[in-house]
């Protein structure tokens, strides 16, 4: 009987952590572009008024930053900086693909960091300076459909966990 007891916790704890983990999920997303934003405000402010090598801007600026945005930014200055790439484009692609399963992105996220990446250092600054709003005004109204979504939905996935769980209960037991 006490272990009925003890497994019947454990499954009920389970569905409840599983149902909250799907309710903060596009909340996480949406910290992590906000995060993504503003790496790329700072990498606006670098290269309009300062004139370094697009790798240790990219470095400095992943000493400002939190967590594995810090280390996108991080690994493609790096990877710059070493030659083993051809371009800042392919040196932001190759980062973003390693590091994807380390952040909340999704497919359209990632196709539109690739899209931004594409220009990075490879134009003029009036058109990098553009690729960066342009990426900015992505995240931005992303966000806002995310933080939307999840002051909608998250109340949902939270009693949805909570009461599969006690229906495995009740089924199993």
């Amino acid at each position: 009987m006490l272990i009925k007891l003890i497994g019947s916790a454990i499954v009920l704890c389970s569905c409840t952590a599983a149902g909250v983990f799907f309710a903060y999920k596009d909340r996480y997303r949406a910290e992590d572009l906000k995060e993504m934003k503003r790496g790329l405000l700072l990498l606006k402010s670098e290269i309009s008024y300062n004139s370094k090598p697009l790798y240790e801007a990219l470095i400095d600026i992943s000493g400002k930053l939190n967590d594995t945005v810090s280390e996108i930014f991080e690994d493609s200055g790096r990877l710059l900086k070493s030659r083993k790439v051809g371009s800042a484009s392919e040196a932001w692609e190759k980062t973003l693909l390693n590091r994807k399963g380390r952040t909340f992105y999704k497919k359209e996220d990632m196709d539109a960091l690739i899209a931004f990446g594409q220009a990075l250092g490879g134009s003029d600054i009036k058109c990098q300076l553009s690729n960066i709003d342009m990426a900015v005004d992505y995240i931005d109204t992303k966000s806002a459909e995310l933080l939307k979504k999840h002051s909608k939905d998250s109340r949902l996935y939270k009693s949805a966990g909570l009461l599969g769980g006690i229906l495995i209960v009740v089924v199993l037991f």
